[in-house]
């Protein structure tokens, strides 16, 4: 399986296009204990007023919730694995690096860096992670670690 993986280094997988809407953020910020809020994330009309972005922007880790499901669908378009699987490993590195206004339509670039044996029969999936606009601005960057054990591989 390691040879399959290797060979799949540098090759690029895409989600479908989503969007986030004003409702969506709204109840991520009762669900994530932060209902007050900042009034950039839940103020349309002051945003709108107050900043650059012509509205309110997506909370960078409402983004990162997304990339459960982005990165699935991103990777199954490279791998034959299970990824009801792969175990969540963490970030090497995460970046916000540009805000994503509410409303826009977004889609995740994935990109395998690595893979490399971990234990007896496993191995760990490093894999650049792209959100991007529909105009091509990223708005976050990460290197995210996945764990692929005997369950995730194909037999």
């Amino acid at each position: 399986m390691l040879d399959h993986l290797t060979q799949k280094i540098g090759q690029e997988g895409l989600s479908e296009w989503h969007v986030i809407t004003q409702e969506m953020v709204d109840r991520y910020a009762v669900l994530s204990g932060d209902g007050e809020g900042e009034w950039i994330h839940l103020d349309p009309e002051r945003a709108a007023r107050e900043t650059e972005y012509g509205g309110t922007i997506v909370p960078g880790f409402f983004q990162v919730a997304h990339l459960i499901r982005l990165t699935g669908e991103a990777m199954r378009t490279l791998l034959p694995f299970d990824s009801n699987h792969a175990l969540n490993y963490g970030f090497d590195r995460l970046r916000f690096v540009r805000p994503m206004p509410v409303g826009a339509r977004f889609r995740a670039r994935v990109r395998i860096l690595g893979a490399t044996p971990k234990g007896e029969d496993g191995f760990l999936l490093k894999e650049e992670v792209l959100l991007e606009l529909e105009d091509g601005t990223v708005t976050l960057v990460a290197e995210w670690l996945f764990f692929l054990g005997p369950r995730a591989l194909p037999g």
